[in-house]
This record gives C-alpha cells, structure tokens and sequence, in this order.
C-alpha cells in the first residue's frame, strides 16, 4: 500500500490514473471505491485543494470518455466523479487545516444528514420509493430463503423506512474510510507512526454524544423513522471512536495483536451487534474519558507496525 500511495504522489498524470483506474474497478468490485477516494484524499491532504481539483478533473474526464466509450453519456461519467469524490476532496481539506478527525467526521456527518434531509424533501412517498427498488431487487432474492411471503414484506417495507439512513451512515463510514487510507499513506510516506497516534485520540465530544442520544430517544419516543436514519449516521460516527478506543487500549495495555483481529473478524460476522456496542463503548468514552485511565502507549516502532 505504502508503494502504490508513492506513485500517486509522484505526479498528476500518475495520481490522476490510480484515481480513475480503482473508480472503474469499483463497478466490478465495489471496496475499490474507497481505495479511489483514498487516492485522491492523499493528494489533497499533502499537495492541497488546487492540486486535488485537478487530479479530481483528470479523473472524472477518464470517467467522461468511458461512458462516451460504451455508448452513455459523458455528463454521467462526470457526475458519477462528482459524486464519489468531491466530498472527499472537502474533507480531506477540513482535516488537512484543522488536524481534527473530529470537526472531519462531524463533516462527513452533515454532509450524510443534508443528503438525508434533502431525499424527504425531494420525494413525497420516500419509502414507497425505496419499497419498489427493494421489491424488485431483493424481493425474489428473499423469496428464495423460503422466507414466508408475509414476513418477506414486512422486512421490506421496514428496510425501506429506514433507507436513506442506512445509505447515508454507509456513504460515511465509506468516506471515513477514505480519509482514515489516505490519512495512514501519509504517514507511512511523511510521518512514520503519526496516523495511528491520531486515530487512537479520536474523541467526538460530549455534545455529539448527546445529539446522538437525543435522536435515539426522539425516534423511540416519537416512533419517528427521520430521527432513527438522522441516529444511524451518528452512530456511525461512534462506532469509528469505539474502533480507535479499542486500538488505543490494545497499544497501551500491550495485548497482543491477536485480540485486534478477534474484533475483526467480529465485525465481518455481526456488524450491526458490534456497531452498536463499540458505538456505545465510545459515547460512554465521550463522558470517562476511559484514555486518562490507560497507561501511556510505547511509542511507535514504524509506520507498518502502526495500529
């Protein structure tokens, strides 16, 4: 990884390539998009706005001729550019002038939230919307479970009232991704050992933490689905602290790798049961402060021992 963030520095033309090569990738393999967002994270996050503008450009005209290519639409490969990386490009400059993965993550909040709040602006039945999608996408893939057709529905229509909420917290998480891969090249290229002190500082904040507690309780209390979608990308946003509160008491009690991998592996199985507990762990971190009570971390050997 530390070679391939070495050749997007090297040159525009070279940045501009693995930009537009890992976003074609992401139409046969969908992960690629983050290391796509990454690569242009990390020109922004080193060389600057103007630089991540351009490479940004290159890029989104490969995409342009692709689409012309195979018959589409070049507006359709330019928009799809802007979609998937614009907002990281803003990012990556919120974190490059504040050195704050807080305000940066709070950024990729808002930026989820008004995305939320506009799609129930915009459609006036929103999840008969989603409804349909999901019925034709998912439907015959649950009827073939042997699901009950009933049960099949219910599931459905429930996905599709809490929609836009998965989507955005998923647009987060895939931009906090994003930042955190681009983040970790730089280091690994400027600053050997410097991503994982940052990442296992992150600390949202007591306000955050009462916002997200405020959306829970309003969503049950007024069995409101907004409030619930407006919580789930809040709570995406603890799950990420969680995550660097579970690497930075690893480092600092010295336990062995083992038990970073064993979380991993966790996540990959029972995502959602572990999003909430690690995003629980942390919004309890915003008021104890649970680092003030570890020992302080051995300092880092090198960039590729770096949690």
């Amino acid at each position: 990884m530390k070679a391939l963030a070495s050749f997007v520095m090297q040159t525009r033309l070279r940045a501009v390539t693995a930009t537009a090569g890992f976003g074609i990738g992401f139409l046969l393999l969908p992960p690629l998009a983050m290391v796509s967002n990454a690569c242009l994270a990390l020109v922004g996050l080193r060389a600057g706005l103007v630089s991540a503008l351009w490479v940004g450009a290159g890029a989104a005209g490969v995409l342009a001729l692709l689409a012309w290519a195979l018959g589409l639409s070049p507006l359709l490969g330019v928009f799809m550019g802007l979609v998937q990386w614009l907002p990281n490009v803003a990012l990556a400059q919120v974190l490059r002038h504040t050195a704050s993965w807080a305000l940066t993550l709070l950024g990729a909040a808002l930026l989820g939230i008004g995305a939320v709040l506009l799609l129930h602006l915009a459609v006036a039945d929103l999840p008969g919307v989603w409804l349909e999608i999901l019925e034709n996408t998912l439907g015959p893939f649950l009827s073939q479970t042997g699901m009950p057709p009933v049960e099949v529905t219910q599931n459905l229509v429930r996905a599709a009232e809490l929609m836009s909420g998965i989507l955005a917290m998923a647009m987060v998480l895939n931009m906090a991704v994003s930042l955190f891969i681009a983040r970790y090249w730089q280091a690994a290229l400027y600053n050997p050992g410097g991503f994982a002190q940052e990442f296992q500082a992150l600390q949202l904040g007591r306000i955050p933490a009462l916002i997200l507690l405020v959306l829970l309780l309003g969503s049950w209390l007024g069995q409101s689905n907004l409030l619930t979608e407006l919580a789930l990308i809040m709570l995406a946003l603890f799950f990420l602290q969680g995550l660097a509160l579970v690497h930075a008491l690893c480092r600092s009690l010295k336990m062995h790798r083992a038990w970073l991998i064993s979380l991993y592996v966790l996540l990959v199985f029972a995502f959602p049961q572990m999003m909430v507990i690690l995003a629980t762990f942390a919004a309890l971190d915003a008021f104890m402060n649970f680092r003030q009570r570890l020992p302080p971390p051995p300092p880092p050997r090198d960039a590729d021992q770096a949690d």
